[in-house]
């Protein structure tokens, strides 16, 4: 029988071995993730459910450090948003990582603003119920909303992402009226000449409308019949 490394050098088609660095884990990470299982331990009385003994508790702690830095949790501010809405669960079972790491993750709603699918209906209306949505719908562009449809699904993938991009915002703390990275088919991205000559068709077309001017040929017909009191076929039928 041939030796281990003879038939290791034989086979060729393994896949190359994959050297991945071990986590840094530091005094101060240790100390919050040591600090949150207390908390945790305190909030769900049934937590031995999860972590049964001392082994399985350090073993679950550092499979959240290492979940932590994988999905960016990395602030003290988003553990803290995940344990107050640990405390509003009213129930007795500790979370799985995974759904504490959505805890951690603020939500439209608890900054108060619509969440997108209503924001996309405040836009297309022009009416706000919060400033994270008229940001959102000037970044889009105010002209295109006005002459969208409700299903027009290019625009509404343009107006969520700039919403995302402000909600982002509030989530780590920053203004939220912050310069938005334009896209494809923004109204800045139009020449000035096309942007006048936009603006000039919209004066025109309200101009006619106070003045009552009709804006079609049948139109005028009928309203110059009508100045003569003469009636038009569908008038008299």
């Amino acid at each position: 029988m041939k030796p281990i490394n003879q038939l290791m050098a034989t086979m060729g088609n393994l896949p190359p071995a994959n050297h991945v660095q071990p986590l840094l884990v530091t005094p101060e990470t240790t100390e919050v993730v040591n600090g949150l299982f207390r908390r945790l331990r305190g909030i769900f009385p049934a937590w031995r459910q999860a972590w049964p003994s001392t082994e399985a508790l350090d073993a679950a702690k550092a499979e959240w450090i290492k979940e932590f830095a994988a999905e960016g949790i990395r602030t003290l501010e988003q553990i803290e948003f995940g344990i107050q809405k640990c405390r509003k669960l009213k129930k007795p079972f500790a979370p799985s990582v995974g759904e504490f790491i959505a805890m951690c993750v603020p939500s439209p709603e608890d900054f108060g603003m619509p969440i997108a699918a209503d924001a996309w209906l405040e836009a297309l209306m022009g009416t706000y119920s919060h400033e994270a949505a008229k940001l959102a719908a000037q970044a889009t562009g105010l002209f295109d909303l006005r002459a969208a449809k409700q299903e027009d699904k290019s625009l509404r993938a343009r107006f969520e992402r700039n919403y995302e991009v402000i909600l982002r915002r509030a989530q780590e703390g920053k203004p939220l009226d912050g310069k938005i990275a334009i896209g494809i088919g923004h109204d800045s991205q139009k020449t000035e000449l096309e942007r006048a000559e936009e603006y000039a068709s919209q004066q025109q077309a309200r101009l006619l409308e106070i003045q009552a001017i009709p804006c079609s040929g049948t139109a005028a017909r009928a309203q110059l019949m009508a100045k003569f009191g003469k009636k038009t076929r569908e008038q008299r039928t």
